[in-house]
């Protein structure tokens, strides 16, 4: 306990506030205080604005990010048009490809609201989870995490019609950034029209038709800044594939 406490004591106010931040990450879980300050140290803070980008799709892994304010999509490059994978937000990780050998981020990230980030380089990060044994096992389970993800994706795509696409994802983003407002949910996440359309897999047009509908049964109203939603008991029954 001395021990740790001394390790503490000299740490700037950046590195204190990247350990509590990592603490609470899915990559420090459950690991000794010790350990993480360990890690802190080496944690830089990055700032973006929406629309900016972290880092490229393909650019070499080097460095490892934990989003600690805002909301980043992953988005991947075709031919005619970007493809968004993923959104993530706070305690989320960004960049494992830096846990590699000679990694290269598998997609591009860019802010959706204005961002922060931990960024860890990669040889600190790699020393990290090649000495820590609880790091080794949180690494598996990120790992599952966003395997589970894709797998909810494609199960969407491959059950749901759009419509009831849009409704389980917009369920997922109450469940993740929404809050209780009088009996309603307000969820602060602007999305455009075609950001929503690639993160459930059709086409802007039937995006907005879709929108309308909701907007005018009573489940979806738009907000300051994101959308309302009214009666969220009735939008989980057009989620389920009841209507």
């Amino acid at each position: 306990m001395v021990r740790v406490l001394r390790s503490l004591v000299d740490m700037t106010p950046l590195h204190a506030s990247a350990l509590e931040q990592l603490a609470r990450s899915s990559i420090c879980r459950d690991m000794p205080l010790e350990s993480v300050a360990a890690l802190a140290r080496h944690a830089s803070l990055l700032d973006r604005t929406r629309g900016d980008r972290f880092y490229e799709e393909g650019a070499p892994a080097v460095a490892l990010f934990l989003i600690t304010r805002g909301v980043v999509k992953l988005v991947r490059a075709l031919e005619s048009r970007d493809v968004i994978i993923e959104l993530v937000g706070p305690g989320d990780v960004l960049g494992e490809a830096a846990l590699t050998d000679g990694g290269r981020y598998d997609a591009g990230a860019v802010c959706v609201h204005p961002s922060t980030v931990l960024a860890i380089p990669r040889d600190d990060a790699l020393a990290f989870v090649a000495s820590n044994a609880d790091a080794v096992r949180n690494v598996l389970a990120l790992l599952h995490t966003s395997l589970r993800r894709a797998h909810q994706r494609v199960e969407d795509l491959s059950v749901f019609g759009v419509r009831h696409r849009i409704a389980r994802f917009l369920l997922r983003l109450a469940d993740w950034t929404g809050r209780e407002d009088h009996g309603r949910v307000v969820v602060p996440l602007a999305l455009s029209r075609q950001e929503l359309a690639a993160l459930v897999g059709t086409t802007t047009e039937t995006t907005i038709r879709v929108m309308s509908g909701l907007r005018q049964e009573g489940l979806v109203e738009p907000g300051r800044r994101g959308v309302v939603l009214p009666d969220r008991a009735a939008l989980e029954v057009v989620a389920g594939g009841h209507q």
